[in-house]
């Protein structure tokens, strides 16, 4: 029998960000990374794991002065209605987050598994699924996902070995020759989908071994980067700069043009796009679990799942946004660049800060 204590292990929260960074990263990242730097996104990769490995130190020094929960820490230094309002932001991010992954992930459905299949109704059983697995508590999600994850990633790195049969290394060239506005949007493109390590702040409750939080946040970004990278220059030396650009999703279409030796399984495409499919579910799940308890707590709710089912159709209708609004996809990326990103940075930096100085008044305090 497994204990229900909602604890997790730090190997099952290595695990849980590693899924949560990699599958729109790889997803999305390549094509992104080739238009900003072209084979410099390389450079562009190992600059972003050193803002976030900083970012990660920052948030751990507000997690060694948290007293309880984030909640609880944001409530005793600013009071309820600052609190309150910074709770709504991480609502509408979480919320947005849990969205444009949706719309990801049922795009990817119906390009790849089920052609022209309903898009809402592939979003309704998704986010039931999402429901379930929320209603089950962090501790069902981090043992089934610590059970999938090499499922998941022997069969990438199978695949990515393969398909480097297939490189040209002098696609790779020139280097060092992107402008810094090249390199710094790139880098910043990257630094962004490394964003969810502040999750961390959120999981001190949840977490058997709180001290050990960043270096296993550490370690998801250095991994999830290194995959990144593999991928990365496993899709320049196939398909060079401009076409990477051009493909939508580029490492699901290199996984169509992997044959396995002896030619099994003839849709290999359809089986390797179950490893974005959990990845991408990982995200949107972590979305959901967190917007639902934010509105628990706003609402002082207790013991029933209003807050879960209101999360759940938020994100239903925002991916119907996505879905239907061609330039979502801009305005989203928009909030990314211009309000999240300065706010979940900055934030940290403050509360670090404020908690500090309230640790030496009472220091001095208590010699007075």
């Amino acid at each position: 029998m497994f204990s229900n204590n909602q604890k997790i292990s730090i190997r099952q929260i290595r695990r849980l960000l590693i899924l949560d960074l990699f599958g729109l990263s790889s997803l999305l990242l390549p094509g992104l990374l080739a238009e900003s730097a072209g084979p410099d996104g390389v450079t562009c990769i190992v600059l972003a794991v050193i803002c976030a490995i900083a970012y990660i130190w920052v948030l751990g020094k507000v997690l060694n002065r948290m007293e309880g929960d984030y909640y609880s820490c944001l409530k005793k230094l600013l009071g309820s209605f600052v609190s309150d309002l910074l709770l709504i932001f991480y609502l509408f991010f979480f919320l947005l987050l849990a969205s444009f992954v949706l719309y990801q992930l049922t795009s990817l459905v119906r390009a790849w598994l089920l052609p022209g299949g309903p898009y809402g109704w592939i979003c309704v059983l998704v986010l039931i699924l999402a429901g379930a697995a929320t209603v089950r508590g962090i501790e069902g999600r981090a043992r089934i996902y610590e059970i999938l994850f090499w499922f998941l990633m022997i069969p990438l790195i199978f695949m990515m070995v393969l398909a480097s049969k297939g490189v040209n290394m002098n696609y790779w060239t020139p280097i060092f020759n992107t402008s810094w506005e090249g390199l710094r949007m790139g880098t910043i493109r990257v630094f962004v989908f490394f964003l969810p390590v502040f999750f961390i702040l959120f999981l001190k409750p949840y977490c058997a071994s709180p001290r050990k939080l960043c270096r296993s946040a550490r370690w998801a970004v250095v991994i999830t980067a290194g995959l990144n990278v593999l991928i990365f220059l496993v899709l320049l030396g196939n398909f060079q700069v401009k076409t990477t650009i051009s493909l939508e999703r580029p490492v699901i279409t290199l996984m169509s043009m992997v044959k396995l030796p002896g030619g099994f399984f003839a849709r290999l495409d359809a089986f390797m796009t179950a490893i974005w499919f959990f990845s991408l579910f990982a995200l949107m799940n972590t979305g959901v679990f967190y917007s639902s308890h934010i509105l628990k707590e706003l609402f002082r709710e207790k013991r029933t799942h209003y807050g879960l089912v209101l999360a759940l159709v938020v994100v239903y209708g925002l991916s119907q946004w996505f879905f239907q609004y061609h330039n979502a996809d801009m305005v989203y990326s928009w909030y990314l660049k211009y309000i999240a990103l300065p706010v979940l940075v900055i934030l940290p930096v403050l509360l670090w800060a404020a908690l500090a100085l309230k640790q030496a008044i009472g220091k001095e305090r208590k010699q007075v």
